[in-house]
């Protein structure tokens, strides 16, 4: 019975983990914004989440966008225009 408690809590602390990493990846108050406007129409230009989102500074959604690519959330395409 005892390791039965010892196992419950060792995959509770792992699933904790898990919910705190993502906190700690999408802090802030813009990434959920960002996400679901890239998500949303799928392929998205800086201009158009831009417009999406009010009150959003062009460094602010540089910003976001450079982290949520380092965490592999997003991946960047530069197209030649």
């Amino acid at each position: 019975m005892e390791c039965k408690a010892v196992n419950f809590q060792q995959e509770y602390k792992k699933e904790m983990r898990a919910v705190q990493d993502s906190m700690d990846v999408l802090h802030g108050k813009w990434k959920i914004a960002v996400l679901s406007s890239i998500c949303y129409y799928n392929k998205r230009r800086f201009s158009d989440i831009l417009n999406d989102i009010d009150g959003i500074s062009n460094r602010m959604l540089s910003k976001e966008l450079k982290e949520l690519e380092f965490n592999k959330l997003i991946n960047r395409n530069v197209l030649s225009t």
